[in-house]
């Protein structure tokens, strides 16, 4: 009697918590869309999950927001994000010979193919003035192919679905790439938490927001008022007096991590690439690149049979952009400027203040022209 009480009590539980489940989703409904005002400022960024999912409420705003500031949008992989003693993008923004702000869509080893979702299906990309980071480093090593810890971690496959609507053979053999590798697990859990989360909004968002508008204002990001360069500790000069210039690195950074070769096997990153300029050809965005550099010292001491093969990968991505039309900026020759590197990768901060000095130039003629 008493394992009868105790089943009856849990599936009264259970029945409870399945009605208030849908007793939510019912008034969820009833719930209007929360209508964002114009604001004033450029916004600097949104949250990555605002754009792996594509929400209406916070792409839109921003992606509107740029066009009306005649603002740019810097992405790319990691070398865009943040830095805490500067990136190029906060260097831009710092100048006040610039009368354009930048504002960032950043996140660590996003590929060009994780944006296609947002720039196939929102209509509001049409006319935007994107600057795209390229760095060599993707066309080595695993980086150089498909894999879905990027793709799981950037794109939601729920959103990525949805635009599969391209016309462009090459631009949808990109997205089969980036599919075929995720698992019928990720598939359902993905599935399921974006259709969930989207029923969530209504309360979290929505509601939440037509309450107290304040809770809408503080999840922004605005591009920071312009200020001196010289707030940045290491602006214009190398990073640490720790350095170590033998292998152009950070001075706390392990060398014996640096393992680096070319891919010459996949096209992947090729193919992404010119799929790329297709996707914002179609959607008329204002397309530049950026070709960064790459640690040409590392690669001297630590694999010098490999720097040829480097030399082949950044001019035949200059060749894919020239033979597009696709305007770039080429910061290749910095590759072998002392201070330039944290790692075998990424930038420092001196790397980005270099960077910045080309962009700055690229965009001051551009603006004036």
């Amino acid at each position: 009697m008493k394992r009868m009480y105790r089943l009856k009590v849990l599936a009264w539980i259970g029945l409870t918590a399945l009605c208030s489940v849908v007793v939510l989703l019912l008034l969820a409904v009833c719930i209007p869309t929360f209508k964002f005002p114009d604001v004033d400022g450029q916004l600097y960024t949104i949250r990555h999950q605002e754009f792996r999912d594509n929400n209406p409420l916070f792409t839109d705003l921003f992606l509107n927001n740029l066009k009306k500031n005649n603002g740019y949008l810097i992405m790319g992989t990691s070398e865009s994000d943040y830095y805490p003693n500067g990136n190029y993008s906060d260097f831009l923004n710092a100048d006040t010979a610039l009368k354009c702000r930048f504002s960032v869509c950043a996140g660590a080893g996003k590929s060009a193919s994780c944006y296609f979702p947002l720039f196939l299906s929102n209509d509001n990309v049409e006319g935007l003035k994107i600057i795209y980071y390229i760095n060599p480093a993707y066309w080595c090593n695993k980086l150089a192919r498909n894999g879905h810890p990027y793709f799981h971690r950037y794109t939601s496959i729920t959103a990525y679905r949805k635009a599969n609507q391209s016309n462009d053979e090459l631009v949808n053999n990109i997205l089969k790439a980036n599919l075929k590798n995720i698992s019928f697990t990720d598939r359902l859990s993905d599935w399921t938490e974006y259709y969930i989360d989207k029923a969530r909004r209504k309360y979290y968002q929505d509601l939440a927001f037509a309450l107290d508008t304040k809770k809408f204002y503080r999840r922004l990001s605005w591009v920071p008022d312009k200020m001196s360069p010289v707030h940045y500790p290491y602006y214009g000069t190398i990073d640490s007096a720790n350095y170590n210039f033998q292998y152009n690195v950070a001075g706390d950074f392990d060398i014996n991590t640096f393992s680096f070769t070319v891919d010459t096997l996949s096209h992947f990153r090729d193919d992404e690439l010119k799929a790329m300029i297709d996707v914002c050809k179609t959607r008329h965005i204002d397309l530049t690149f950026i070709i960064g550099p790459y640690n040409q010292i590392a690669f001297a001491n630590a694999h010098p049979s490999e720097l040829p093969r480097m030399a082949n990968v950044c001019n035949n991505i200059k060749g894919i952009l020239e033979r597009e039309g696709v305007p770039y900026i080429d910061a290749t020759d910095l590759s072998s400027m002392p201070g330039t590197f944290n790692d075998w990768q990424h930038h420092s901060s001196y790397g980005a203040y270099l960077i910045y000095l080309k962009l700055k130039d690229y965009v001051l003629e551009k603006e004036n022209h």
